[in-house]
């Protein structure tokens, strides 16, 4: 249950009022860099998703409902922040590894990192795909599985497994435009 100190807080930002956030941002930030940083080992990276929690804050105030403290919507809205950001970094390692193995020492520095910079992007358009579609296209690029697998591992028909991949790969070819050969020659490299 929010206390009427955090209500209070939480309605002068709501109703732009920059002081309440500036009094919020005082007593929270030290403790809220502390506390990203057990999660990410870095300290800038700590401090950019504590500024970033705060910018957004201002940006949406007057949509945000608090239902719990103040000090714990903070608090979990660090460690969601921390989280995603450990996974988004899980996704693009595990993209840039097959990268850099099937481009080491075949190609010309340059070329690695091009290849760096595409796996990058490919691991952003991945990640920004409806949930249940990034994971059948996960399921079957990543691990292999057929489509009557993923339909059987996920309890969907098979037609709805090669329609959302089809869409995947559509949403793909969108995203990365011109890099799309490239993609194609990597993806026979890789596989």
């Amino acid at each position: 249950m929010i206390s009427g100190d955090d209500r209070y807080f939480v309605e002068e930002i709501k109703s732009g009022n920059p002081n309440a956030l500036k009094k919020v941002f005082e007593t929270f930030y030290s403790p809220l860099c502390n506390f990203a940083l057990q999660f990410l080992n870095d300290r800038d990276q700590a401090e950019e998703v504590v500024q970033g929690l705060f910018v957004k804050l201002w940006e949406k105030r007057s949509g945000i409902t608090i239902e719990i403290s103040l000090k714990s919507y903070l608090f979990s809205s660090v460690r969601n922040k921390c989280l995603n950001l450990i996974q988004h970094e899980k996704v693009k390692k595990m993209h840039e590894e097959p990268i850099r193995e099937a481009l080491f020492g075949d190609y010309a520095e340059e070329e690695y990192f091009i290849g760096l910079e595409l796996a990058s992007r490919i691991a952003f358009a991945v990640e920004s795909m409806p949930e249940k579609r990034r994971e059948i296209f996960r399921l079957s690029r990543e691990e292999g599985l057929k489509y009557h697998e993923i339909a059987e591992k996920l309890n969907l028909s098979v037609k709805t497994v090669e329609t959302q991949m089809g869409l995947a790969l559509k949403y793909l070819r969108e995203k990365l435009g011109r890099s799309l050969l490239l993609f194609c020659f990597l993806l026979k490299k890789i596989v």
